[in-house]
């Protein structure tokens, strides 16, 4: 055995879209991981059994958990459905590659990819700013021979290996770049609600769901989005447990069964001690209270808002909005 057949490759991603490519390296302590979700069909006879499994479905998820780094353009790559249009799928006639170039000058190459789980935001002071993401690649829908197409029977389809090719090095990284912060919030224009801080920081869940199309030659063909909204939570400083139940409004005059969240919500803006507002939500409602007695916890522990859309003349805006400016 060769101690040279033992790989150890650190690699930088690059994800390409419409908008032109975006670099990211894995944060220290985790790595860009690509597994191949293969499924089969068993195949059998009734008092026989099972005699075979017949290829079913095979696609590449990437995950990766970038270094922190944040710009227009990175915020425009990694939280791309903030204002989607329902039941439009995430591939589309072009396909934008994604290729992993590892510091042995390795090149992965996956012809069809789109980010499919948006990162969380972390926003705390000694912590990056970006949480995990996963990239879904498909096989390129533009190859296939036969009739009916095969896809599956072209090399390179799905993803390609190369030994060379590969550039490791981003010229424009630097140590400055990722951010570490302090970070408030602003929730309307409510009493003891601006400028508030938090124990903990503060984390971001975007949410999104999809309905899949699946065809015969392909399989897994494209995700359409159903739904998309966002969470932000976190343990608050100085908002009491009155405070957060007169916001919450499930008890006393104007609670009730049925009532509008969009009545009680206001927009939230997340702001970082540079000045940059770094998440907003156009109707954040508050919709999570937990209070904790005892010695180690904070009695008025995490709340949470979820992130409401506005409508103007019929038309839905986005869920919420990463400016960066």
């Amino acid at each position: 055995m060769q101690r040279s057949n033992l790989n150890r490759i650190p690699g930088r991603l690059v994800l390409t879209t419409s908008a032109g490519t975006t670099s990211l390296y894995s944060k220290e302590g985790t790595t860009i991981d690509t597994d191949l979700v293969y499924s089969q069909e068993p195949i059998g006879a009734a008092g026989i059994g099972i005699i075979d499994n017949r290829d079913k479905e095979a696609y590449d998820e990437i995950t990766l958990t970038p270094d922190g780094r944040m710009t227009t353009a990175i915020a425009a790559a990694l939280w791309p459905y903030a204002n989607p249009i329902i039941g439009r799928g995430i591939f589309n006639d072009t396909d934008y590659s994604v290729a992993v170039h590892g510091n042995d000058n390795s090149l992965d190459t996956h012809p069809a990819a789109a980010l499919v789980q948006m990162p969380q935001m972390i926003f705390h002071p000694v912590k990056t700013l970006v949480g995990q993401l996963k990239i879904l690649c498909l096989r390129s829908h533009g190859t296939g021979t036969g009739t009916p197409v095969n896809p599956w029977n072209v090399a390179g389809s799905l993803r390609t290996f190369a030994d060379t090719g590969g550039t490791f090095a981003d010229a424009t990284f630097s140590a400055a770049l990722p951010i570490t912060q302090d970070y408030t919030i602003t929730w309307g224009s409510l009493s003891g609600w601006a400028s508030m801080d938090f124990y903990d920081g503060l984390t971001f869940e975007p949410k999104i769901e999809y309905v899949d199309d699946n065809v015969a030659a392909y399989g897994l063909f494209n995700k359409r989005i159903k739904s998309v909204g966002g969470m932000l939570r976190g343990i608050p400083i100085g908002a009491t447990r009155t405070m957060i139940d007169t916001q919450l409004q499930v008890q006393g005059t104007g609670a009730g069964r049925g009532a509008s969240g969009f009545a009680k919500a206001f927009s939230l803006t997340v702001t970082g001690a540079d000045g940059k507002v770094y998440l907003e939500f156009p109707a954040g409602q508050l919709v999570k209270s937990k209070l904790q007695n005892g010695v180690e916890q904070l009695r008025e522990g995490e709340v949470a808002w979820d992130a409401l859309p506005l409508l103007f003349s019929g038309v839905r805006q986005a869920y919420f909005a990463n400016p960066i400016a």
